[in-house]
């Protein structure tokens, strides 16, 4: 009898520990996954933008911390979207000056759905680039992507300026040759330098 009621009694355990285990299990498997918080913004970066270097500088910047930047910063500031093709060939030569000009970040605002928008943080910064924007098919001031300023106590000292072909049919792939690719450069390096 003695050894039924021991047989008895681990039968159980294992039953429950079994019941358990699965339980667990199951629960385990259908609580959502948190994505990892170890993932830099570099790395973060290059995954969206292929073209630029592994330690990259570009850093993702909050709508407020891009407009005080704008207001009383300093620093490079990088207006664009994955999406945009022109945005993928240019991240490559301003990540590259910022590397040489010892430029330790390179502030990155996603404005795709702010501008699609038309939103408040969208506005302010037209309001803040206004002299230097082209107009849109209406005559309002646009930000065109990619938009790169470099920024220092609060007063644009650079701005990126595209190159014109007189080829409104150009892709980036044809538009950026050596000599393009040099002079862009030498031109991001110059106002970069002005931020030591």
């Amino acid at each position: 009898m003695n050894k039924k009621v021991v047989a008895i009694i681990l039968g159980i355990i294992i039953l429950v520990g079994a019941i358990f285990g699965l339980w667990y299990n199951k629960r385990s498997s259908e609580q959502p996954k948190t994505p990892s918080t170890n993932v830099s913004d570099s790395a973060k970066f290059k995954s969206e933008y292929p073209r630029v270097a592994a330690n990259n500088r570009f850093v993702y910047a909050s709508d407020k911390e891009i407009l005080d930047i704008f207001d009383n910063g300093s620093g490079v500031v990088f207006l664009g979207f994955p999406q945009c093709p022109w945005c993928q060939h240019l991240s490559e030569h301003v990540d590259r000056a910022a590397r040489t000009e010892g430029v330790d970040k390179i502030y990155y605002l996603n404005i795709r759905d702010a501008r699609a928008s038309n939103n408040e943080v969208y506005q302010k910064l037209v309001k803040k680039l206004e002299p230097y924007l082209e107009k849109d098919k209406n005559g309002n001031p646009r930000i065109f992507v990619p938009d790169v300023s470099i920024v220092k106590n609060g007063k644009i000292i650079g701005r990126y300026k595209e190159e014109s072909t007189g080829d409104d049919n150009i892709t980036p792939d044809k538009y950026w040759t050596n000599e393009r690719i040099e002079r862009t450069l030498s031109q991001l390096r110059g106002f970069m330098s002005q931020l030591k």
